[in-house]
């Protein structure tokens, strides 16, 4: 029996159903809710913002693993506008890793079952699967990390592995930018599961809810997660959220020491950016 394949999953303005919250819930075959949801997904100005982070954020950190023996899966809707499939077909074409998913189909659960199948008749055993939303980004060394978490716990049949530690920017209209250390256990970055069903998908459990239905672990000794809260996440459209708990300001230069640290292929950047960037 074959070790695990790693295998991260991104969902790239996906348009159906989901754990996204803008489906959450709904029909996938709806076809009011799924215009409706599409014409948000689909904005040019939302467009560029999320291609913009994809690229600087998202897809430098698969860039820059330390292991670079994993799959990452870049789920986008068939309907996806041309001028944007070309753009993300591009930035997917320059990383060994990444596998870029066009489809028709508006359920993503089973767009991705086979795919997971595939892997499970290929090695003998689940994949262990991470999610990596297309504004968030994690370590360099979190694929050699759930590698090695992994392997120590092949026997186990299903369980999920967290990384609570990180950093984060949040940046809402017209504020500056601010800074901030995370203890997040189980949120949505940097968090991987291998499930007992092996099609099925990490987007199938809400990752706060993981710790209550499976065998969990923490690794705090990792910086593992980096989140982008800003004006075009699928949160802020319910209006600009509070501070999340487990948050704690960094000033200015506290969080450049830590990204240079922790992140730093994100050492570089402008993160007043993110409120400038239109098609």
């Amino acid at each position: 029996m074959e070790a695990s394949q790693i295998i991260g999953i991104c969902r790239f303005a996906f348009l159906g159903r989901g754990d996204w919250i803008g489906m959450r819930g709904a029909d996938a075959h709806d076809a009011p809710r799924l215009k409706e949801q599409a014409e948000w997904l689909f904005d040019p100005d939302r467009m560029a913002r999320r291609l913009f982070t994809l690229e600087r954020i998202c897809l430098a950190s698969v860039a820059a693993q330390t292991d670079p023996d994993f799959r990452f899966l870049v789920v986008t809707s068939a309907r996806l506008p041309q001028v944007w499939r070309d753009r993300l077909s591009q930035l997917c074409a320059g990383l060994p890793q990444a596998e870029l998913i066009l489809s028709d189909s508006p359920d993503l659960a089973g767009v991705l079952r086979p795919i997971l199948m595939r892997s499970a008749r290929q090695t003998g055993r689940a994949a262990l699967q991470f999610r990596l939303d297309d504004d968030d980004a994690v370590g360099p060394g979190f694929v050699a990390d759930l590698r090695r978490i992994g392997t120590a716990t092949a026997a186990l049949p299903e369980h999920a592995i967290s990384f609570p530690r990180g950093l984060s920017v949040m940046c809402y209209g017209d504020n500056p930018p601010s800074f901030w250390k995370t203890w997040r256990p189980f949120t949505g970055a940097a968090l991987a599961v291998r499930l007992a069903d092996p099609g099925q998908s990490i987007f199938a459990h809400n990752h706060f809810d993981l710790p209550r239905k499976m065998l969990a672990i923490t690794e705090p000794g990792t910086a593992g997660h980096f989140v982008t809260r800003w004006d075009v996440a699928d949160s802020a459209r319910r209006g600009f959220p509070g501070i999340p708990w487990g948050y704690d300001p960094l000033l200015p230069e506290e969080f450049r020491e830590a990204l240079a640290a922790d992140f730093p292929f994100l050492a570089g950047m402008d993160w007043s950016q993110l409120a400038g960037v239109t098609a």
